[in-house]
């Protein structure tokens, strides 16, 4: 075996040899520099034409100022390390990586017309990204000069949906992505379901990160009562398919892969389909320790969460998206009203601008999450979800400082300085508002990344199956999310009470001397705004109550679908209460007809003077 790999190793350098073309005809034009850790591949961040790249070269005489269109090539692993079809993995980096990575190309030049004499290459180093219903198999080399014999000579790129490398016996190979019913169960292959994507595995507390353990897992053929008796020769293939299931189990006291792609537990002798478990490497947290293959099965009695973000595709994911779709417009145009009209830019109206700010950027947060959940992965799924949090906190925060100035503004209103009282108030909510969410986000994100066991359990669980909150009875999930809420929606509660008896008391004082001066008219226009509020807690509180209490009573009451709905409808409701109402309709009306008053004088005054201009013309030729 040795002997044939020297062989095939004397033929590539002699190839190389032969056309003449070596490392020393090579230029790197532009390579990518921020890293992953753990061995990963370079971000893409080479430019050429309209396309990204890991790494783009000028080859074959080709030079960097020549602004050619690059070619694009996938190649399987990082450049300086080859693919090892045993293990399916790469493999340790060649001694010279820019060396090997040319062999690689100048093997791709020599079977594909489309990169024979090509002076620009594009390098991506990634496998492709197969979705669920596919699977990443191996392409043998009797298949690689299959496709080299069937290429198209007119082609100007590689066959897509293929990466390309060498082995560490000189071997050109491929791979890409299959679909799985024509390969799971059948002939020599058995697909077992991963729990994280790629070449990801399982840190405790800290969700799927990149790893560098080989995935290989044996399966094993059954007697006639199913017991695993004989290990098959089949390959093994993992894919990833997302668990239809709340909660999951580790399996304890071992467990095997049958050849039918069942899981066989050890301890009861009970088989688990493959819609049921998933398999992967798992570390635990804290000092680096070798990884174990470990499996986890869906615990039967635990029902499916009920948010939005884990039932796509039913029809309460479709429901919601089509509350929060026309709920995000409405929310842009109330602030698009606000910022247009003149009236509505006082101090309570800028308060109004910041809650539907921050509650719109919390619904497109939450959107995107719904649309890309299968799409973000790592710590940018970390990242984006505890933003969506930090946007969402800082809108309760919002809503209890209109609550709380409201209050003010009819208490305390006799303030000997009034503006400096304003700008300190709209200082200290600034403070409140950002400061608290960022307190909130930084600490929860700190303790879902410390070694402290104790911290661990009392952090978010953002990111570890999805990017937001997955267990809702996690006590990160009570700490940093349904406490804070809770309290604040309270707060506002008890705030209105204490608004509406002094409101009460001020109206009787009112009535009794019948009074009409600016305290009446200032008392009436606090009553609105105090009104408005009212409303607007009822849209944004009382939905909201009953959807933290849907999360621990988990049953399928039609009544809490219907809050959902209610609470993806908040930016519609919101519109209604502070844009539909007849003083900003006219107010707009009013400015539009200005605005078109203004226009059509402006164009009168030009078509007058122009008149008058044309007429001394005139008068002039005329004498």
């Amino acid at each position: 075996m040795n002997a044939v790999r020297s062989c095939f190793a004397a033929t590539g350098t002699l190839l190389v040899v032969a056309i003449g073309w070596s490392a020393a005809d090579a230029a790197v034009c532009c390579n990518s520099s921020s890293v992953a850790g753990g061995g990963g591949v370079a971000v893409a961040s080479c430019r050429n034409e309209n396309r990204t790249f890991h790494t783009v070269e000028a080859i074959g005489g080709g030079t960097c100022g020549d602004n050619q269109t690059a070619v694009p090539v996938r190649k399987c692993c990082p450049p300086d390390r080859p693919y090892d079809p045993e293990v399916r993995f790469c493999g340790l980096a060649e001694a010279d990586g820019d060396d090997f990575q040319r062999r690689m190309m100048q093997r791709l030049r020599d079977g594909f017309p489309a990169v024979a004499d090509v002076t620009m290459v594009g390098y991506n180093y990634e496998a492709p990204k197969c979705d669920t219903a596919n699977v990443l198999v191996d392409v043998s080399a009797v298949e690689v000069r299959g496709l080299m014999e069937m290429a198209d000579p007119s082609a100007v790129e590689l066959p897509p949906g293929y990466c390309f490398d060498l082995t560490p016996s000189n071997e050109l190979v491929a791979r890409t992505c299959r679909p799985r019913d024509q390969y799971c169960g059948r002939g020599r292959y058995t697909c077992v379901n991963k729990c994280c994507k790629g070449d990801r595995m399982i840190v405790a507390d800290m969700g799927c990160k990149k790893g560098e353990t080989p995935f290989t897992l044996s399966a094993y053929e059954t007697d006639a009562d199913g017991r695993p008796v004989n290990q098959s020769n089949s390959t093994v293939l993992p894919y990833y398919v997302r668990l239809e299931c709340y909660n999951r189990d580790k399996v304890d006291g071992g467990f095997a892969l049958t050849t039918k792609g069942s899981l066989y537990r050890t301890i009861n002798g009970q088989h688990v389909p493959d819609t049921g478990y998933c398999v992967e490497y798992y570390a635990p947290a804290g000092p680096p320790v070798a990884a174990s293959l470990q499996a986890f099965v869906c615990v039967s009695d635990a029902q499916p969460p009920t948010t939005a973000v884990e039932t796509r595709g039913s029809w309460k994911y479709f429901v919601t998206l089509a509350g929060f779709v026309p709920s995000v417009l409405c929310l842009m145009l109330t602030l698009l009203v606000y910022s247009t009209l003149s009236s509505l830019r006082n101090v309570h109206g800028y308060y109004v601008m910041c809650y539907v700010a921050c509650l719109l950027l919390s619904f497109v947060c939450l959107m995107t999450l719904q649309w890309t959940q299968d799409a973000i992965n790592g710590q940018p799924c970390i990242l984006f979800g505890y933003f969506t949090l930090f946007a969402f906190l800082t809108t309760f925060c919002w809503l209890n400082v209109i609550c709380f100035d409201i209050y003010w503004m009819l208490r305390y209103n006799n303030s000997i300085n009034k503006h400096t009282s304003i700008s300190l108030r709209t200082i200290i909510y600034h403070i409140y508002c950002w400061g608290f969410s960022s307190i909130c986000v930084s600490t929860g994100y700190l303790f879902q990344h410390s070694q402290h066991e104790t911290l661990l359990k009392l952090a978010p669980d953002i990111g570890n199956r999805n990017c937001w909150f997955y267990d809702h009875t996690n006590y990160g999930t009570l700490i940093f999310f349904i406490l804070p809420v809770s309290v604040m929606l309270t707060a506002n509660l008890l705030l209105f009470m204490l608004t509406a008896i002094h409101c009460s008391r001020i109206k009787s004082e009112l009535n009794k001397f019948k009074r009409t001066d600016s305290k009446t008219q200032r008392f009436l226009i606090d009553k609105e705004k105090f009104v408005m509020s009212i409303k607007l807690f009822l849209v944004m509180g009382i939905p909201w109550s009953f959807e933290i209490l849907s999360k621990y009573f988990q049953n399928d009451w039609i009544i809490w679908d219907i809050l959902d709905e209610i609470n993806a409808l908040q930016g519609v409701m919101i519109f209604v209460i502070f844009v539909a109402k007849r003083n900003v309709i006219m107010s707009l009306r009013k400015k539009f007809r200005g605005s078109m008053d203004h226009s059509e004088s402006t164009k009168m005054n030009t078509i007058s003077g122009s008149s008058q201009s044309g007429s001394a013309h005139k008068s002039y030729n005329d004498f």
